[in-house]
């Protein structure tokens, strides 16, 4: 498991989340939808009601760790932390 802080370009070590009923059904079909292939390079985003905060998500796999040319510097340092 990584998260990152997008703001600061950091890690996340522990990350405590407050989700309406709506927000976590959303979260769910976009786990099971990413679940139906996690090779394939997509994501999912949860937006507040009023769009003021986001959650974005994606299935990491070892074969996508390999080509981790498509993420970001800060996502691929994040991925090599312990």
């Amino acid at each position: 498991m990584r998260m990152l802080d997008a703001d600061r370009e950091q890690s996340i070590r522990v990350l405590q989340l407050y989700l309406t009923p709506k927000e976590a059904t959303e979260l769910l079909q976009g786990l099971t939808e990413l679940l139906r292939d996690p090779e394939a390079s997509e994501h999912v985003h949860v937006f507040a009601h009023d769009m003021s905060r986001e959650l974005s998500f994606s299935i990491l796999t070892a074969k996508k760790l390999q080509e981790s040319a498509e993420y970001s510097e800060v996502e691929r340092r994040i991925f090599a932390e312990k």
